[in-house]
């Protein structure tokens, strides 16, 4: 009789675990922020939000067809206590270029979506950049240090040759300087042209933080395109361990 209370009781508190922690999928639909809706992953107590901007020509169909590491792990963060927003592109027909990554719309739209997540709870706010998201991040950063907790530049965009990406580098949007707490992680087989990790590393020591962390990786596959998400610039074969890595820096 002891072992079957014992057992019923286990099974009680395992069903109240599973609700608690029951992912919730929903989106915000406002014209201020975007024409096309930002999918919101959470779960009813969070600890955090994170709002992650992907690279490439950014979220340019709802939901989209991407396989960036940011949306295929976004549930890593939430099971974390993390509340993750995707920000969209402004329409489905506006292609996140560089230029368009630091101009007055954007970072406009993305502040709107930082001010709706205060409003609707108190936790802290991180942005998280993936390849030439952290443009986004590092600008928004910049620009308003005082709204937000912290940013993370994932296989970030730093010092190149490239004529469409030289002037997009995370030295030259960021310098040496920022007032917010900052995490680079990159992979150090990271191939991409513009994302090299010996230029990560070296930003990273020139940096001035309130707190600063960085992340290299050496495991994981390139299997893909050197800057796609099935190569070391994309974590592929770590994600897991990246997306853990990084809920743990925003917890701390």
């Amino acid at each position: 009789m002891k072992k079957i209370l014992i057992y019923k009781l286990f099974i009680f508190s395992l069903l109240l675990s599973c609700k608690s922690f029951a992912i919730e999928q929903s989106k915000i639909e406002n014209k201020k922020i975007s024409d096309l809706p930002v999918f919101i992953t959470s779960v009813e107590n969070i600890d955090a939000n994170l709002i992650g901007i992907i690279g490439g020509k950014g979220m340019k169909n709802e939901i989209g067809k991407s396989k960036n590491f940011l949306k295929r792990y976004k549930d890593n963060f939430v099971e974390k206590g993390i509340a993750f927003y995707l920000f969209p592109n402004v329409n489905s027909a506006t292609k996140a270029s560089y230029p368009r990554r630091i101009s007055e719309d954007r970072i406009g739209r993305l502040n709107e979506l930082v001010k709706y997540i205060s409003s609707v709870n108190n936790k802290p706010i991180f942005i998280i950049g993936f390849s030439r998201g952290a443009v986004d991040a590092g600008f928004y950063a910049k620009k308003y240090p005082k709204n937000i907790s912290g940013i993370i530049l994932a296989s970030g965009i730093y010092k190149n040759d490239s004529n469409k990406a030289k002037n997009f580098s995370m030295e030259k949007i960021i310098g040496k300087k920022i007032k917010v707490d900052t995490l680079v992680v990159h992979h150090e087989k990271d191939e991409c042209r513009v994302t090299q990790y010996k230029y990560a590393k070296s930003f990273f020591k020139k940096l001035k933080a309130p707190k600063k962390n960085l992340l290299n990786y050496t495991g994981g596959t390139g299997t893909g395109r050197e800057c796609g998400p099935y190569h070391y610039h994309g974590f592929e074969g770590i994600e897991l361990k990246v997306a853990n890595d990084i809920s743990e820096w925003i917890k701390k």
